[in-house]
């Protein structure tokens, strides 16, 4: 896959392109359908799948305060869209000449270095100035530029919607196992580990501190069924997401037990990926209370992990 972080003109390199339209802040199934169409469409014509989609969310831009957590980060992103099938990638920064650039100077620019022959949308996509441009309004303007537009209908789970704010309520409320459903994948955190104060250790039980985005979006407190990828092996393993209540902690941290794991990943970069949630937080009245729970925490987080028959 091949991908810009700025505008270039493409039409004169790649022919029949099918460009993918949408902001994907969490690539959910809704999304992955929009760039699934534009991946066949490009196949079907002999032509080139593209992906035009921002670094930043708009709103980091339009109203910071306002800013949602992210569901994926910029890396994961790409990631995702190269297993996907796709030609090629645009992660342009939104910045002020976004806010002020109207929807029909967008469809002039898309058709001045893209020269599109599909546009593929989702239903509640809007562009330009004031989100003025609607799916409509590329339809029309496709008879003047010859482009057809797809408008993929919206993806609905349980006669549910799926959404990017649906799966940040899911995820901040536990319901990680839900959230996979909308996102077609694990809802995963990656990080840095980082130093603790190894009280893991002492009891038997060693856990990775992961230094935790603040602008993602974090699961509610609790322990999870996770499995993790670090240094090029999956292990299963144990979560705690938490201010660890019972060593009268204030700082909300994310702590790691592998399974079958020996060794330190202080400095590396490991990926969580959430399974199911197993409990919420709780102060226990001892350490051997404690360990007793971690003990049937890792029983019960067995159901979740896949087999390996």
């Amino acid at each position: 896959m091949e991908r810009f972080n700025e505008i270039v003109t493409l039409k004169d390199r790649y022919k029949n392109v099918v460009i993918a339209l949408g902001t994907f802040d969490g690539l959910h199934i809704g999304h992955q359908s929009v760039i699934n169409k534009a991946v066949a469409r490009a196949r079907a014509c002999d032509g080139t799948s593209v992906v035009f989609t921002f670094s930043n969310h708009p709103l980091s831009m339009l109203d910071p305060e306002r800013c949602p957590p992210q569901l994926v980060t910029l890396q994961e992103k790409i990631k995702l869209l190269a297993g996907m099938g796709v030609d090629v990638l645009f992660t342009v920064p939104f910045t002020p000449s976004f806010l002020t650039l109207k929807a029909e100077q967008f469809i002039q620019l898309l058709a001045d270095h893209f020269q599109p022959r599909h546009i593929v949308v989702g239903p509640n996509y809007s562009f330009g100035s004031k989100s003025a441009g609607t799916p409509e309004l590329l339809r029309a303007a496709g008879c003047n530029y010859h482009f057809f537009v797809d408008v993929e209908p919206a993806v609905k789970i349980d006669d549910q919607v799926v959404s990017s704010t649906l799966i940040r309520q899911l995820i901040s409320e536990g319901r990680v196992s839900q959230a996979e459903r909308f996102l077609g994948r694990p809802f995963a955190l990656a990080g840095q580990v980082v130093g603790g104060e190894k009280r893991g250790r002492t009891i038997g039980f060693p856990t990775a501190n992961i230094k935790i985005d603040i602008s993602l979006a974090i699961p509610a407190n609790g322990v999870y069924a996770v499995r993790v990828f670090a240094r090029g092996q999956i292990y299963n393993g144990v979560a705690n997401i938490g201010t660890n209540p019972t060593f009268q902690g204030v700082q909300k941290r994310l702590e790691v037990h592998l399974l079958d794991f020996a060794g330190n990943l202080y400095d590396s970069t490991i990926e969580v990926h959430f399974l199911a949630w197993l409990r919420g937080e709780t102060v226990f009245k001892d350490i051997e209370e404690l360990k007793l729970q971690i003990i049937r925490d890792i029983e019960t987080a067995q159901r979740y992990f896949p087999s390996t028959t």
